[in-house]
């Protein structure tokens, strides 16, 4: 089996309603949308912040006239992230598994050493943009962002991934400069820490 890479960039935005014209205008197709509460936990032998992985359980509601079932995407999920691969992108290797209630994996995480280190609530649109999904962040005392994403298996799919990621920011006119290498809660634990 080949690894499975998220292929991701992540820029901070002035105003949602001006980013969802240029995601039109790019072609992009809004899909839908929902409040993501992610979960975060640390491994009891290992700090996360130092290896730049994560474990996160993510609970998905439907936002709207939105159901899960337009997302194609599980209510719950464990998601493990590798650390990241790129300077430029946030490439790493990715693993998820949908479950059916939160509390008895909450509970194993807890009963095995795993420690919780924060809950990050967004709300989050979804457009698709050529087989690339875009989302529209508006997250809990972080900001709001756009993220372009792909999921690639093996290298060289990822590295495809990463070009045509990379190609429509520019198409859509905005700076690689301005991408942003940091998560979601690392960009919670930077401002809380203030």
């Amino acid at each position: 089996m080949e690894e499975v890479y998220e292929v991701e960039v992540k820029l901070p935005i002035a105003s949602i309603e001006s980013i969802e014209e240029t995601i039109i205008q790019a072609g992009g197709v809004r899909l839908n949308s929902e409040t993501q509460s992610d979960i975060y936990f640390d491994h009891p032998c290992r700090s996360f912040s130092v290896t730049d992985e994560s474990i996160r359980l993510r609970h998905r509601t439907p936002l709207g006239d939105s159901s899960l079932s337009d997302s194609g995407f599980a209510p719950i999920e464990l998601t493990y992230k590798g650390p990241k691969i790129d300077k430029k992108t946030k490439t790493r290797i990715e693993y998820t598994a949908d479950l059916g209630s939160i509390e008895p994996i909450t509970a194993i995480l807890k009963h095995t050493g795993f420690k919780r280190v924060a809950t990050i609530i967004k709300q989050r649109t979804f457009f698709d943009i050529d087989g690339i999904t875009a989302s529209i962040d508006d997250v809990d005392g972080v900001g709001q962002y756009i993220e372009l994403e792909l999921i690639a298996e093996g290298e060289d799919s990822m590295n495809a991934a990463r070009e045509r990621i990379l190609s429509l920011l520019k198409t859509m006119g905005l700076d690689e400069n301005d991408l942003v290498q940091e998560s979601y809660l690392e960009l919670y634990l930077e401002r809380v820490s203030l």
